[in-house]
């Protein structure tokens, strides 16, 4: 097992495993997660690859109309690139996610109780110049907000602009805003005349961290969508960590509907009848086949399918999370902490103590800190000795000495965290490639909205299919 120069590293570029999992690495509670796998019924109505997000849901809509569904994952367990791990007593997302509270294919299709989410404060706390400032939300923060309102980090204006922001983005409606010129964020803030300062200390690095790009080139039409889904909600996290969202959905799945483990090779179509190939674990004759894998698996599966030519690549942003527990919490509430002075300053995005918004995140006495880095996926285990060297270097500035205390616990570099989203115009039904499905937040919106309404969309499509 490679170490990065890191306690217990978690190595997996582009989510494939760089050597056998120790124990550490096992998904937390994953034997609770699976039903128990019953031999397929020979008369399969739908194939589904892959079980993220998007696969969890459109098996779970087919199940529940009462089609006979096979849901084939690679890994051990659901979730795709949502997963936590355990670590030494640690819940380790990998690769700092959140749920906007306010998604609403995930208010239809989650119960948030059972998942007893755990809400970060609305707003920000941004390091600038060698001081943190608190960009408050004055709808929801009000006492915080009138000191930010005589902060110098940014211009009055902006602050008043961000008001206007807010107001605009709450009465336009999903049409009006899919038809709007399609732009950058960046020149769509620009023309709404926000100065530099706050592009610089506040959109690029907060908006930076959800798009996984500080250059705001992402689509002002998916910018103003969140911007609304921000404002009326909140980010969250389940208690027990991100994969309690798919374990949820795989425990609403009939028994034997998700196989584990399950790696497909191949897909041929044979007659009318489709057949999914997937090594030992078995041969699947499927009257539908829906692919929601990831991109780069879809791909080679569907070029089986087709004359060789050159497929359009698409771009995908990269990121890396690194994981530190500490004795004390260098900040005092649940609040993103945001990298305003730029990359120059150093590598990290931005930097949350997830033990601050679920205290079952850490052992009792001890803190689990975040640190993101945008735009970087090491490859080497010396480029993520290094990366971890500058992040480290980068967090004595922001905190001082304590931070020689704190314990690496493992990285994430991901070099397919999300797809870039320069374009942002939902298809309104799911998209096919020779008869097969796709579903996935890559032919959605770059979310976990995206990821849940893409597997609804394609269940309705085939479920239409089937029943015509």
């Amino acid at each position: 097992m490679p170490n990065h120069g890191l306690k217990q590293p978690l190595y997996e570029p582009d989510w494939k495993p760089f050597s056998e999992p120790g124990p550490y690495t096992q998904a937390v509670a994953t034997a609770t997660l699976l039903n128990p796998i019953i031999a397929p019924n020979p008369e399969l109505d739908v194939a589904v690859i892959g079980a993220g997000l998007a696969g969890l849901a459109c098996a779970r809509d087919l199940a529940a109309a009462g089609r006979n569904v096979l849901l084939l994952e690679s890994s051990d367990a659901p979730g795709g690139r949502i997963r936590t791990d355990l670590v030494e007593g640690f819940r380790l997302d990998r690769g700092f996610q959140v749920l906007l509270t306010e998604y609403p294919e995930a208010r239809r299709a989650l119960d948030y109780d059972a998942l007893a989410l755990k809400s970060f404060l609305p707003g920000a706390l941004v390091r600038q110049a060698g001081s943190f400032h608190r960009f408050a939300d004055p709808f929801r923060e009000l006492q915080k907000a009138v000191s930010f309102a005589f902060d110098p980090i940014v211009p009055l204006g902006d602050k008043w602009r961000v008001a206007q922001l807010r107001g605009d983005c709450l009465k336009v409606t999903d049409e009006q805003i899919f038809a709007m010129p399609e732009e950058s964020t960046r020149e769509w803030l620009r023309r709404r005349r926000f100065s530099p300062a706050i592009l610089e200390r506040f959109f690029e690095p907060f908006f930076g961290g959800i798009f996984l790009e500080r250059n705001l080139s992402t689509s002002a039409r998916w910018f103003r969508w969140l911007f609304r889904v921000f404002a009326t909600g909140y980010a969250a996290v389940p208690e027990l960590g991100m994969e309690r969202i798919p374990a949820q959905m795989a425990a609403a799945l009939p028994d034997g509907v998700l196989k584990c483990n399950a790696a497909v090779t191949g897909i041929q179509k044979e007659g009318e009848t489709w057949r999914v190939e997937a090594g030992d674990a078995g041969s699947f004759p499927a009257k539908q086949v829906v692919l929601a894998a990831r991109e780069t698996e879809a791909k080679a599966l569907l070029a089986q399918l087709r004359k060789p030519g050159a497929a359009p690549a698409r771009v995908w942003n990269r990121t890396t999370t690194i994981y530190y527990s500490a004795p004390q919490s260098p900040v005092d509430e649940p609040v993103i902490v945001l990298n305003g002075d730029g990359p120059t300053a150093g590598p990290v995005n931005h930097l949350a103590v997830m033990s601050l918004v679920s205290p079952a995140y850490a052992p009792s006495g001890a803190h689990l800190i975040c640190a993101n880095i945008v735009g970087a996926a090491p490859e080497t285990d010396e480029a993520m000795e290094s990366l971890e060297s500058d992040v480290r270097t980068q967090m004595r500035r922001w905190f001082g000495n304590q931070v020689n205390a704190w314990g690496a616990l493992g990285g994430y570099p991901i070099a397919y965290a999300l797809p870039m989203q320069t374009s942002f115009q939902p298809p309104r039904q799911a998209p096919q490639d020779n008869g097969i499905v796709l579903c996935g937040d890559h032919v959605s919106s770059a979310s976990i909205q995206g990821a849940l309404v893409s597997g609804a969309r394609a269940a309705a499509a085939v479920e239409a299919a089937l029943a015509g």
